[in-house]
């Protein structure tokens, strides 16, 4: 197959028109289409048995178990991986209807979890394969759109996405985040750019009452980490009153568990992150919030290598992907276990350690070996006293474990 980069040309209907609902069908291995069958979005390169029919990248194909019997259809690209994403279990056309008629379930999902409300208006709208819809992310700030392609099939189909996003929120921006890493595995273009509406880089919306800015053009992810929202209102939770309570937050980004602690009532709240902009944008955030918080500009490690030993009573450390690939996984679980190690040695006795993971090539348990081997490298008695993960506006099909990504241990420190 040719290797060559699609170019995004779209007809009046809103679909590239390199974008095609082919003919063609992927008839998988024998006993390869049980996943498929008990739910299940992707078709690995190595229970594929043969192409029937023609099909280019990006286009949809209809997918078949090896006695012909129909699965579903799905987009189709023979130079990834996962050749097969499946976008429906019927033999429906995926057209601008289908993504309009995708979105409206996905809303109707949040209106059911109460997303948004008064006091959260930045949320998930669309999470990939948990809404049927492998590739595309849609994140809400207040009044706009971040809209997040991963696969070369919904790349060709964007401008039926943005219709479907425009005729399902009426935003008042929509903003492409590019996903550079996939797109070049996938073989197409992207870039962070407006698409629809008025032109902005910071957009203000609330998260548990609190006041945010999110910057889909220029932040991380698409503008701010909506995965967390649960752990960090737990977080807040779990500072109780907060009176004499001294928090730090490592890889703060936004700020948001430490704004959390702030209004709890923490005396002293310490955020510290590498980037100038995100320091920036924690002091904008704080005082937007009429919080104090010391934001800080530092490595996470060298900042608790220099720590003052059991100096804090409530510590989180919400890292950067460690482990990207498998390979990384040696590397990574000696990261994590010298990052954690030193945020037990910054914990006063009795504090609890929020610690993350958001590398899927490390387990759940995994990632309970990492804390249970930190703390003997601390010597510190540890007893994980809850488990989190991102909020129900992240769905996902069940058994999908390439999806798991987001792992938080609330840790009781002895």
């Amino acid at each position: 197959m040719s290797r060559k980069r699609a170019t995004n040309l779209v007809s009046s209907s809103g679909i590239s028109a390199q974008a095609r609902d082919s003919s063609g069908r992927v008839v998988l291995c024998r006993g390869k289409a049980r996943p498929l069958w008990f739910g299940h979005p992707w078709v690995y390169a190595n229970a594929v048995d043969r192409l029937d029919g023609e099909a280019a990248a990006g286009d949809i194909v209809s997918l078949v178990d090896h006695d012909g019997h129909f699965i579903g259809r799905g987009i189709f690209n023979p130079r990834s991986q996962i050749p097969v994403r499946l976008l429906t279990r019927k033999d429906e056309a995926i057209d601008a209807a289908f993504f309009i008629a995708r979105l409206r379930d996905a809303q109707t999902l949040r209106t059911r979890l109460k997303l948004p409300n008064p006091d959260t208006t930045a949320y998930r709208l669309v999470n990939s394969e948990g809404d049927g819809l492998p590739g595309l992310v849609v994140d809400v700030f207040g009044d706009a759109a971040a809209v997040q392609v991963t696969t070369l099939g919904l790349a060709l189909r964007r401008e039926a996405i943005f219709d479907a996003v425009e005729a399902t929120l009426s935003p008042r921006t929509i903003y492409e985040v590019a996903a550079g890493r996939y797109a070049d595995l996938e073989g197409f273009v992207a870039q962070n750019r407006v698409v629809r509406g008025e032109a902005r880089n910071l957009v203000p919306c609330l998260e548990d009452g609190l006041h945010f800015e999110a910057e889909p053009l220029v932040g991380q992810k698409t503008g701010m980490f909506l995965d967390q929202r649960p752990n960090r209102i737990r977080a807040g939770q779990l500072a109780g009153s907060g009176k004499g309570l001294r928090m730090l937050d490592c890889y703060a980004y936004a700020g948001g568990f430490g704004l959390q602690a702030a209004r709890a009532g923490a005396s002293e709240v310490t955020a510290v992150d590498s980037s100038p902009r995100a320091v920036a944008r924690i002091e904008a955030h704080a005082a937007a919030n009429g919080a104090t918080v010391r934001a800080v500009e530092a490595d996470a490690f060298r900042f608790l290598e220099t720590a003052t030993p059991m100096s804090y009573d409530l510590v989180v450390v919400d890292p950067p992907k460690f482990a990207r690939a498998r390979k990384d996984l040696e590397a990574a679980t000696k990261g994590y276990e010298r990052l954690n190690a030193l945020a037990l040695t910054a914990c006063a006795s009795g504090a609890l350690l929020v610690t993350c993971s958001c590398s899927q090539n490390v387990s759940a348990q995994d990632f309970e070996r990492i804390v249970a081997a930190a703390g003997k490298q601390a010597h510190r008695e540890v007893r994980i006293v809850e488990t989190g993960g991102p909020g129900g506006d992240h769905p996902l099909p069940p058994a999908f474990s390439e999806g798991q990504y987001l792992k938080v241990l609330f840790v009781y420190v002895g």
